[in-house]
């Protein structure tokens, strides 16, 4: 069973090879506990977190800029019988956190597939990147860098910019063998245009990176979760 974070295609193929099993890939929150989830039995798609269990009603606060006829875009809000009722002492944040008919406000951004699994964008204030009047999913391009064989690990993030408000910009832990011979020529072990080349076949334009760091690991919190606001403010003494 996989929690905590999206994860991304290239992991579960890769424990799927190894184990000759695929993860059960769920989403739940402290706040309902948990709300979707894949099959137990029946088809485990990757990168989505399955349908709503019996019981738990789920809506979508539509984007209206970036929905289609048959799918939509926004943050994803929950009602449960397993639903909290506030936070303690916090009657304001818990009023900004419910809708008017009572759905708590993940803050996380989704979609649905054409069989209505749905799908993990991210979250709306640290995954969600507005790029030239594109809203880009970080963990969507994240999990097309993993496969690249020179990548360890890998952040997507918006930084900001003057022209485009936002730039796509990805920090990169280059796989250690990769980085070793690459040490030994004296070159980095990625560079921006051998990435821009690898991706162009797999991203649309105005996803690839424009900005490449990397860096020797990821900063993460107990629960292994990179912070992406706090790397936000990192960056830019990196440059």
């Amino acid at each position: 069973m996989c929690g905590s974070s999206a994860l991304p295609q290239p992991v579960m193929q890769e424990w799927e090879a190894i184990t000759g099993h695929r993860l059960l890939e769920r989403y739940g929150m402290t706040e309902f506990v948990m709300a979707l989830s894949n099959p137990l039995k029946g088809e485990r798609k990757a990168s989505t977190v399955g349908k709503p269990f019996p019981g738990v009603q789920v809506k979508i606060l539509a984007d209206e800029e970036h929905g289609t006829d048959k799918t939509q875009v926004g943050e994803l809000c929950i009602k449960s019988p397993s639903l909290f009722k506030e936070y303690w002492k916090l009657p304001e944040v818990t009023k900004e956190s419910f809708t008017d008919d009572g759905f708590f406000k993940t803050g996380d951004a989704v979609t649905t597939d054409e069989d209505g699994y749905y799908i993990i964008l991210g979250r709306t204030n640290a995954d969600i990147m507005k790029v030239g009047g594109y809203k880009l999913s970080a963990l969507e391009i994240e999990s097309v860098i993993l496969q690249n064989p020179a990548v360890s690990e890998c952040c997507v993030l918006g930084v900001p910019d003057k022209a485009y408000g936002e730039v796509v910009t990805a920090i990169i832990v280059p796989e250690a063998e990769t980085k070793r011979k690459r040490d030994l020529e004296l070159k980095p072990a990625l560079t921006l245009e051998e990435l821009s080349s690898w991706a162009k076949d797999r991203l649309a334009p105005y996803k690839i990176p424009t900005k490449l760091f990397l860096w020797d690991s990821l900063p993460r919190n107990a629960m292994g979760k990179v912070n992406k606001k706090q790397l936000k403010k990192l960056l830019p003494s990196e440059q």
